[in-house]
């Protein structure tokens, strides 16, 4: 299975977010959190924000869970030489 990248934001009832960036995950959309946090029980997330900060959040508070996938390397590469094209013919238009 191909591993995509994630974006996933945590949101909590005070209104706070936390947010767990370049999450690589094989999982399908609903179950990309659980890459995201380094273990979860029946009342806790644990998410590894860096090397020096682990946070808990309590389960109860988070209200909702978005996972965004990230464009991937490839996908990346096309639209820069698309961009590129584009640039290109925009200024064969105009003369240059």
């Amino acid at each position: 299975m191909m591993m995509n990248t994630y974006d996933v934001t945590f949101h909590t009832v005070d209104g706070k977010s936390l947010v767990k960036r370049n999450v690589q995950s094989e999982h399908n959309n609903e179950r990309v959190w659980e890459d995201a946090v380094e273990k979860f029980d029946a009342d806790h997330l644990f998410i590894r924000m860096n090397d020096a900060t682990l946070v808990s959040i309590v389960r109860s508070a988070v209200v909702r869970i978005d996972m965004t996938e990230l464009p991937s390397e490839e996908v990346k590469k096309q639209n820069r030489r698309d961009e590129f094209r584009d640039a290109i013919y925009t200024m064969g238009q105009i003369g240059l």
